[in-house]
């Protein structure tokens, strides 16, 4: 790999005093949450960085003009090195680069591949670093969920990781306006559910006269697993192991299981689900939403939501999905959902070993933790791509949210939302939606507080993961099938017990123990 280093022509001494004496000079110092280094006038020579990073905008890759990183240089007088491509390109480069021996000093990747390789000395553990960094340590360190999520099983933080400003991601919507012509409520319970999609399917829901072309739910992939939300399990392949009562448990095999899957396939069996609902595709999906047949489904909220406003609705009078709390069992339960974003986006930068200018990294690690460093890498530069209202409200200019590519597309062409460590800002998602609808959808859950507490984020010895993927693996790809042969009838719920017994016989007891295990090493690592 070609670096290219150059040394600065004062010492390091020189320029803390030099920074020292200008910020007496201004009689100033950082604000609380802020980061405030000083901007370069002095004209030396920019600390020149080496960075691996994706590009998020695959039609232009960052450089020193991108107008993020252009900022970024010019405030801690640094010159980026950029190695970059998009991301299936960054990925298949990830473990060339980690065989080369030679490191950037700043890659921005997964937190699992700093976790892996931190230890052995190619990423620097960052712990004694960021405690007199006071954003990285508050929104880090000090916030317990967030570092149990980043922090490595050997009780090291080996990556600065992206944090989600909104917790929504899953959960049922309803056409709000179907349930206006039946002048049906908003369901709530599971027993509301089932009536409300019986008259979708009975009463000429979509008004057209025709009360047998209605689908009463659909959805692509298997959000309908989050029906389960009513039991307090979530069956999702990536949510089965939960926490409960001190111990981890696996959902699949747990008698809620098998109650949750008796009423799936009660709704199926009479024509409630879509009848393709286990491989429906998205395209049918949505065209099937667009042509006025579907009244009620659970996805990404936001996703759904933005349907409202979607031009393919124009002509379908009163079109009108809209989110429902999660359901319960019994009126007056507290709705609930699993489904949720995690504090800890997968996505974070890191230091190398090789990395000569760590303290001048860091400060920019840092920066981008700060209330000033929250706007830029979400926003932008004030005046250029957004605006701020009287009030407060944070807007984007017509540079970004009219760019014919869409503002999704300009945002990642001025290194906005990169794939590194920054807070996300909700002001970001309430800015971006496409109408004041679906922000207003997409925080809702956020209001009322649906959410429970998340799993730990275990984290296992290498021989430990080696080992409880291997058995994962092989259970998941069995209780997947078996899950959806219960839905459709294709096997009867009078074999769940046999169903159990068969998911034990495969090293159950071992994945089991692996988990426990992992689980006790999370609470000692969060004392």
């Amino acid at each position: 790999m070609n670096r290219q280093w150059r040394k600065n022509g004062i010492s390091l001494l020189v320029i803390v005093i030099i920074m020292a004496l200008l910020t007496s000079a201004c009689g100033g110092g950082a604000s609380k949450g802020e980061s405030s280094p000083s901007d370069n006038t002095s004209g030396d020579e920019p600390v020149k960085l080496s960075i691996f990073i994706a590009s998020r905008a695959t039609d232009e890759m960052y450089t020193n003009e991108t107008l993020v990183w252009k900022e970024i240089g010019k405030k801690f007088n640094v010159e980026f090195d950029f190695i970059t491509g998009d991301a299936k390109t960054m990925r298949d480069k990830f473990p060339l680069m980690i065989s080369s021996n030679e490191y950037p000093d700043i890659v921005a990747d997964a937190p699992s591949n700093f976790n892996k390789y931190g230890p052995q000395g190619v990423f620097i553990p960052l712990n004694d670093l960021i405690k007199d960094k006071p954003n990285l340590q508050k929104y880090l360190v000090d916030d317990k969920i967030a570092k149990s999520q980043i922090v490595n099983a050997d009780g090291n933080i080996y990556g600065v990781p992206m944090l989600s400003a909104v917790r929504t991601s899953e959960g049922p919507l309803i056409r709000q306006d179907w349930l206006d012509r039946l002048n049906l409520p908003v369901p709530e319970t599971m027993d509301d559910w089932y009536n409300t999609l019986k008259a979708f399917k009975e009463k000429d829901a979509n008004g057209n006269g025709d009360p047998k072309d209605e689908v009463p739910f659909s959805t692509a992939g298997t959000f309908y697993l989050n029906f389960a939300d009513a039991w307090g399990i979530d069956l999702n392949e990536d949510g089965r192991w939960m926490e409960e009562n001190g111990k981890m448990i696996y959902t699949p095999i747990d008698p809620r299981a098998k109650e949750f899957l008796t009423t799936m396939n009660q709704w199926y069996s009479e024509g409630l689900f879509d009848q393709e609902i286990l491989s429906r595709q998205d395209k049918d999906y949505t065209s099937m939403v667009f042509n006025d047949k579907v009244g009620a489904t659970n996805h990404w909220v936001g996703y759904v939501a933005s349907f409202n406003a979607r031009p393919e609705v124009e002509n379908i009078k009163g079109f009108n999905f809209q989110v429902t709390p999660p359901p319960v069992m019994n009126k007056g339960d507290k709705p609930l959902t699993s489904r949720q974003q995690q504090i800890v986006v997968p996505v974070a930068w890191a230091i190398s070993g090789q990395n000569e200018h760590v303290d001048k990294t860091m400060e920019i690690f840092e920066y981008a933790y700060s209330d000033e460093g929250q706007l830029l890498f979400n926003f932008g530069v004030e005046g250029d791509t957004y605006t701020k209202e009287a009030d407060g409200t944070l807007k984007y200019t017509d540079k970004i949210m009219k760019n014919p590519d869409g503002a999704a597309k300009a945002l990642s062409r001025i290194g906005a939302q990169p794939w590194i460590g920054f807070r996300q800002d909700a002001r970001y998602e309430k800015a971006a939606a496409v109408s004041e609808d679906a922000a207003k959808q997409l925080f809702y859950y956020v209001e009322q507080n649906y959410f429970r507490d998340p799993v730990p984020a275990l984290k296992y010895t290498e021989d430990d993961f080696e080992t409880s993927t291997e058995i994962k693996t092989q259970i998941d790809t069995y209780v997947n099938e078996m899950i959806s042969k219960f839905i459709i009838g294709q096997e009867p719920l009078s074999q769940f017990d046999a169903f159990v017994e068969k998911v034990r016989s495969m090293r159950f007891d071992e994945l089991e123990a692996i988990q426990n295990k992992a689980y006790e090493a999370n609470k000692e690592l969060m004392k």
